[in-house]
């Protein structure tokens, strides 16, 4: 057993406190659209040049383990951020150390109370983002696009034009040019909202994704206990040299032979869990079977693994796996089954009784006439590249959460107003009868909205007179004036295109508030002992 050192009280905090400050240091500087890059060293002392937030934050490893525990605990916080909505990672680190940094130990009090005035402050500040949130327009959607890839308008309407052409429902993907030209391509295709099972099966490392081509597909409804059942399939992947898709539930023991069969190079695999449940689940494999040729193995439906064979096998013209999604790029090979689906969803759609559905045949229907856009990223050099698509991949995530949910005004804006409106409100209401605990817990996360803006206006250059001042005029107009961190005036924020995805300013408060809570209560901490 593994010696251990035990750390408690204010020996842990100070500990605490000092790895998320590093953290949000580190990342907190590539925020807003003077924002600065960070240089990477990667394993081979080679320069990695980014303004990503997630990719610097990736990049960190602490010598003190408890700064380093907690550094780890909040970036893994604002990843559920970027998996969730498509991006907002500097975000959420910034407001949870905001938050972090605000809370007094020997002020809290009550943890019960405290947790749950900090949780309902959130909610409050979610239930406003939904009420505030915006439809996004043609105009917006190329805005949303551009600041998310700091402000490169060559980037956003590339984007813009890929969402465009697949609507919002369809499929945007990045890969890198073969010149310095940057270009959109369309293909048919259709995405499956699950990811590996394993991240142990990625080829590639650095993305955290398993990257085929020409691959097989296998889909089956039944729990695959062992690759013993399904062998003639493995098999004939092993005699071909294919890579090979499974979409299935597995048991561990499978995941490990698949792990060990990718490792010694007899035939690369990919496990993905199968989306839906239910009815519900059984008609998306069903759909995903028509679109790439293959049949769905089913024990419930009469199939026997013991007379399995390669006819259930079909094909993708490439695959990719990411931890929250599955992009497939094939062209149907039954067309005319297809569009009779198509026509069966759009009448299902028509019918009231199917309105509690609703969601379910639209997602079948977005999976079945939806295309996959595919954003080509050129650059003159390899680290203007890397640069370059952090930034693609980033834009791209966050019009995707825009089209969904909508848009609200960015630059930190919102949220400050938001502030404003808890002061209020629990001046208003029986909140200051409350216990001090839960009293507190609202002022730390009113405080702790102001950081996004902030730092944008610190990365700006603004002096501490000069922010007093911003933040005094913004908090007596309404909420769709902000600041416009390149101008230096309050504009219009709706006017200016300044927007953010709602989805992804809620999920940056939700996940900030969780992690940060986490921590604030944290009182042992367990390390390693170093030799």
């Amino acid at each position: 057993m593994i010696e251990k050192n035990v750390t408690f009280n204010d020996d842990a905090w100070a500990k605490i406190k000092s790895g998320v400050t590093l953290l949000n240091r580190a990342v907190g500087s590539t925020l807003g659209p003077n924002g600065k890059t960070v240089i990477l060293e990667d394993a081979q002392g080679n320069p990695h040049v980014t303004k990503d937030g997630i990719t610097v934050a990736e990049s960190l490893l602490f010598p003190d383990p408890i700064e380093n525990l907690a550094m780890s605990t909040v970036r893994q916080a604002s990843k559920k951020t970027a998996l969730r909505a498509g991006d907002g990672t500097t975000s959420s680190i910034v407001v949870s150390n905001a938050i972090v940094a605000l809370t007094s130990r020997n002020r809290i009090g009550n943890v019960h109370l405290f947790k749950k005035g900090m949780y309902d402050a959130k909610d409050y500040v979610v239930s406003v983002l939904k009420k505030t949130s915006k439809k996004l327009n043609k105009k917006d959607l190329l805005s949303v696009a551009s600041i998310s890839a700091n402000n490169d308008e060559s980037i956003g309407k590339l984007i813009a034009e890929a969402y465009e052409k697949v609507g919002k429902d369809g499929v945007v993907a990045v890969e890198q040019s073969y010149n310095e030209k940057s270009y959109v391509t369309i293909k048919e295709g259709t995405k499956i909202d699950r990811g590996w099972a394993t991240h142990h099966l990625v080829t590639d490392l650095n993305k955290r994704e398993f990257v085929a081509q020409s691959p097989f597909i296998f889909i089956c409804s039944t729990q695959i206990q062992s690759a013993q059942q399904i062998l003639p399939i493995l098999q004939h992947c092993a005699e071909t040299s294919k890579q090979i898709i499974i979409v299935s539930d597995t048991s561990e023991e499978f995941l490990a032979t698949m792990i060990l069969n990718n490792n010694k190079g007899r035939f690369k695999a990919c496990v993905i869990r199968p989306p839906g449940i239910g009815y519900k689940r059984d008609e998306l494999l069903e759909d995903l079977a028509l679109m790439t040729g293959s049949k769905v193995f089913s024990e419930a439906q009469g199939n026997d693994f013991g007379q399995i064979d390669t006819s259930y096998l079909g094909m993708a013209d490439k695959v990719v796996v990411s931890e929250g999604e599955t992009v497939l790029f094939t062209k149907p090979k039954e067309e005319g089954k297809i569009k009779k689906l198509k026509k069966h969803i759009e009448d299902l759609l028509s019918d009231e009784s199917e309105a509690d559905n609703e969601w379910h045949l639209r997602d079948r229907l977005s999976k079945l006439t939806g295309g996959v856009a595919t954003v080509h990223v050129g650059a003159s050099t390899e680290v203007e590249m890397k640069e370059k698509m952090d930034r693609v991949d980033d834009a791209i995530n966050a019009t995707r959460a825009a089209l969904k949910m909508g848009v609200v005004p960015g630059g930190g804006a919102t949220l400050l107003h938001i502030a404003k409106d808890m002061r209020l409100h629990i001046q208003d209401s029986k909140h200051h009868e409350m216990h001090p605990s839960y009293i507190e817990a609202w002022d730390i996360l009113i405080k702790a909205l102001a950081a996004p803006l902030t730092t944008i206006l610190y990365n700006t250059g603004i002096t501490d007179k000069k922010f007093t001042e911003i933040t005094k005029s913004m908090m007596q107009e309404t909420y769709k004036v902000g600041y416009n961190a390149l101008s230096g005036e309050l504009v219009d924020m709706y006017k200016e295109k300044i927007l953010d995805p709602t989805a992804v300013t809620i999920n940056v408060v939700e996940n900030a508030v969780s992690v940060a809570c986490e921590l604030i209560t944290t009182d042992c901490v367990v390390t390693n002992v170093r030799a």
